[in-house]
């Protein structure tokens, strides 16, 4: 029998290949499958054709334990999941061993949002004497004008956006290509970032605009020659794809500059767009769209965010309520 480490090869090479899933996603089964892999080893397990039921529930009782989130180990359950059914279809099991378990329903909390006032704080800190405040800029625009996840705005290239229709350009999960308007003046604030890039690439970085402390020497606000070359819209000093944590320090540091008190993630700018969409009488389906859902119950939980701001209005404002 194949050992257990191998067939778990197996099967990322199959969601790799076969249903092309996204790095992301590859990366959590395989983290998931490694942690249940140890369970088995620690029980004597050293091939899939030997799990059983008992094996997962040995190892949900130690996640429980150990305080997992509920919406962790739901997602837990949804890999282990995918990898029994592909045990099935390579035909290394002929019964799927998770057959008779349920997935564990997880409370739908609602999705954290920056109010319309406070988004347009957090859009007012741009400083156009420093080339990355500029940026920053357009990449907080960008992310509140389409609704992108993280990964989708790190992903683009500077030719993914056609500003004569006023488009951009992004692939989603699953590598799935989807077209987005995108707001004018998330348009300007990019044609003025690629501008300070082009000054770079032409060796005229003198010209560049430059804080009072930069000119002085007590500070830098420059663009690297890797950066102002990159392909990438918006990349880091090395000119390579900004990883998540870098963009998630940028918004943040936005939110903080403009005196927000939530904690703001490109994630919550995303349902912030989503949630000001339907609350200025955009569809379900145009939303859904826009955000790249597969399902539109995925999209539906905005309707709860819209329908809590109603009723708080409501009790607020009339004189009964």
């Amino acid at each position: 029998m194949a050992k257990l480490l191998d067939q778990l090869d197996g099967f990322v090479a199959y969601i790799t290949t076969e249903r092309g899933l996204s790095p992301n996603t590859i990366v959590g089964y395989r983290s998931d499958l490694d942690n249940f892999a140890t369970i088995c080893l620690q029980r004597g397990i050293r091939s899939a054709e030997e799990i059983l039921e008992t094996h997962v529930l040995a190892w949900i009782a130690q996640l429980e334990e150990q305080g997992s989130a509920i919406s962790s180990i739901t997602r837990k359950f949804t890999t282990l999941h995918s990898f029994a059914k592909y045990l099935v279809i390579a035909e290394i099991r002929k019964d799927d061993f998770m057959s008779g378990m349920e997935g564990r329903k997880v409370p739908k909390r609602l999705p954290r949002t920056v109010s319309e006032p406070k988004m347009q704080r957090l859009l007012e800190q741009s400083n156009p004497l420093d080339v990355h405040s500029v940026r920053d800029t357009a990449l907080v625009e960008v992310l509140y004008a389409t609704g992108l996840r993280a990964s989708e705005l790190t992903g683009l290239k500077v030719d993914d956006i056609d500003y004569d229709k006023g488009t951009l350009r992004c692939y989603g999960k699953g590598s799935k290509e989807r077209m987005l308007p995108i707001a004018k003046v998330a348009l300007e604030y990019v044609r003025e970032y690629l501008a300070m890039r082009e000054l770079v690439k032409q060796g005229k970085q003198a010209l560049l605009p430059m804080p009072a402390k930069a000119a002085r020497g007590r500070g830098k606000a420059t663009i690297t020659m890797a950066e102002a070359t990159s392909p990438y819209l918006f990349p880091n000093g090395k000119g390579e794809r900004m990883n998540r944590s870098q963009l998630a320090y940028l918004v943040q540091k936005r939110a903080t500059d403009a005196t927000l008190e939530e904690h703001v993630t490109p994630h919550v700018l995303r349902h912030s767009f989503a949630t000001h969409l339907l609350a200025h009488g955009a569809d379900l389906r145009t939303i859904q769209e826009l955000l790249g859902h597969a399902q539109v119950t995925t999209t539906e939980i905005y309707t709860k965010v819209t329908d809590m701001r109603l009723r708080e209005a409501y009790k607020k404002s009339h004189p009964r309520a």
